[in-house]
């Protein structure tokens, strides 16, 4: 029996719904609760895992699953070497650096030398300042990085967002601009040369042209 291709699939969050349409588009529909983790699918070439965004590509990278769709800010972030097959143009959100609104900060450049960064996105920052020549403390949490100034753990966020309605809300503002991220659909690169022409039909089905 020829292995199934497994893809990953966000277990929850903005991107779940979006990609579950996206799919289902492309012939490919989840059969069964979330709840299983494991999903039959209406194309038995497929098998649906349900995972966290920020895992799938860890589980794509290492093989675990064939397929994944997630940010590629997550992506980047976990550092995986995965094919970006195709932007699928849904989940946009922008990754920007932001300060309370009373900080005498105004621009990247201002930020003192070892001013703590409060951030999800611990390696993608890092790698930002250093490009900017800025010596900064960066301290990873999980969620809720707008706290982090009130609290006065740290004087500067970096952090996701799609209507800046979030950071408006905490008075916060943006001084800089890191990435602009959308979904993607990523895939293991031995599994690509494993199933090239299914995967390749999914692609052209994902783009709308079959």
């Amino acid at each position: 029996m020829k292995k199934k291709i497994r893809i990953a699939i966000a277990n929850k969050g903005r991107i779940k719904q979006p990609t579950m349409d996206a799919l289902a588009r492309a012939g490919i529909t989840i059969l069964e609760e979330e709840r299983t983790y494991v999903s039959k699918t209406s194309d038995p070439r497929y098998e649906a895992i349900f995972a966290r965004a920020n895992d799938i590509p860890v589980y794509v990278h290492y093989g675990a699953v064939d397929l994944g769709i997630t940010g590629h800010d997550l992506i980047l972030e976990r550092e995986a070497n995965v094919l970006e097959l195709l932007d699928l143009e849904f989940g946009k959100a922008t990754l920007v650096v932001a300060v309370p609104e009373s900080s005498p900060i105004n621009r990247v450049n201002d930020v003192p030398a070892l001013t703590r960064v409060a951030t999800e996105f611990p390696n993608i920052t890092r790698k930002y300042f250093e490009k900017q020549g800025k010596q900064v403390e960066v301290l990873e949490v999980s969620g809720t990085a707008e706290l982090a100034p009130k609290l006065g753990l740290a004087q500067i966020i970096v952090d996701i967002t799609s209507s800046g309605e979030t950071l408006r809300k905490n008075k916060l503002r943006v001084i800089g601009t890191i990435l602009d991220t959308t979904s993607r659909l990523a895939c293991n690169k031995i599994a690509y040369r494993t199933f090239e022409k299914e995967i390749s039909e999914l692609q052209s089905k994902l783009r709308g042209e079959a």
